[in-house]
């Protein structure tokens, strides 16, 4: 068994030196940034095949929220080029123009009607969006919280978790792990309410490794962020009532658990981890919500991700980290 894997279904095929995972958190309209970026590292010699979409470089793709509708599509094996111009067009649809949004948010059971996100689903799924996980030998794994339950449940393609696979069809998937409250509506899935897989792992790193590492050979992780606004506060700027509290204490929970999950797996696989994401900096007020998709938050997120890629480039380590990561040997 030394040279040989045992797949989900109990074959035996050569075995993997090792699993290369890719990671994608959540963020709303900011996934174009992670789109962008996948987009310039697939277009890139250095990299590997520019002509093998960046999906198929990958043994395991995981994804929350945004960032696993990007998954789901590069599992289907649409290009991150492709995702993101969809993204760019349907975002505007996804995410109209809205007067008294913040107060929406507040008293509303929804913001966003489900259709045109559905429908945005459906592009980015390329003929896939009735495929049911437990049809799918591409490993993929999204996330999402059981309402009832009040726990993560991880959504698993046959490749990644054999019978064990979740049935629910891969639009569903995409729907329910990004079922973001008070954005969008719930979906029912298994009789039970599902909502954004963001409320409990917005970043899917430490879960996607330790699915990977069931396969039994070391493990590799390239993991995207989606920008955005850090948290950086003093005291004097506490919030003091109630309401006050909802939207920062929510932002303030994800980000904590993303650096968690990231510093597990910093702390795991060391040289074969690396996360890549940007401050937003100057486009900090266009970027303040997962749901501002104007021409000047296009601008800005594709702005940061190309400067990101290039200092990619520049940074000798990051670049040979990412080699190490997504090549063969």
């Amino acid at each position: 068994m030394d040279d040989q894997f045992r797949v989900p279904d109990g074959r035996l095929t050569p075995a993997p030196a090792c699993t290369r995972v890719l990671s994608l958190s959540g963020g709303g309209y900011r996934g174009l940034y992670t789109a962008r970026l996948l987009a310039r590292i697939e277009a890139s010699e250095r990299f590997g095949d520019v002509d093998t979409p960046i999906g198929a470089r990958f043994d395991v793709i995981a994804g929350t929220s945004v960032g696993g509708i990007l998954a789901a599509g590069l599992a289907a094996g649409v290009s991150a080029r492709e995702l993101y111009a969809m993204l760019a067009q349907w975002g505007p649809t996804i995410f109209p123009k809205l007067s008294l949004r913040s107060l929406r948010k507040l008293l509303s059971e929804k913001v966003y009607a489900a259709g045109p996100l559905e429908r945005a689903i459906v592009a980015c799924l390329d003929g896939w969006a009735a495929k049911r996980l437990s049809e799918i030998d591409r490993p993929l794994m999204l996330t999402t919280v059981s309402w009832s339950l009040g726990e993560l449940r991880l959504l698993r393609s046959r490749g990644l978790a054999g019978d064990d696979a979740d049935t629910c069809t891969l639009l569903e998937a995409a729907r329910a792990t990004s079922a973001a409250p008070a954005h969008f509506p719930a979906l029912l899935l298994d009789d039970d309410w599902h909502v954004d897989g963001g409320l409990a792992a917005n970043c899917p790193d430490a879960h996607a490794l330790t699915q990977a590492q069931r396969r039994g050979v070391p493990v590799r992780m390239l993991s995207v962020g989606t920008t955005g606004v850090r948290h950086r506060s003093v005291p004097s700027r506490l919030p003091l009532r109630g309401l006050a509290w909802a939207q920062p204490a929510l932002a303030l929970s994800m980000e904590a658990q993303e650096r968690m999950a990231q510093a597990t797996c910093a702390r795991e696989l060391r040289e074969r981890y690396l996360h890549l994401n940007s401050d937003a900096g100057a486009d900090q007020d266009v970027l303040r919500g997962l749901d501002i998709a104007t021409p000047d938050a296009t601008a800005a997120l594709t702005r940061l991700a190309d400067q990101r890629f290039e200092d990619l480039l520049a940074h000798a380590g990051e670049s040979r980290r990412l080699r190490l990561i997504m090549g063969d040997g």
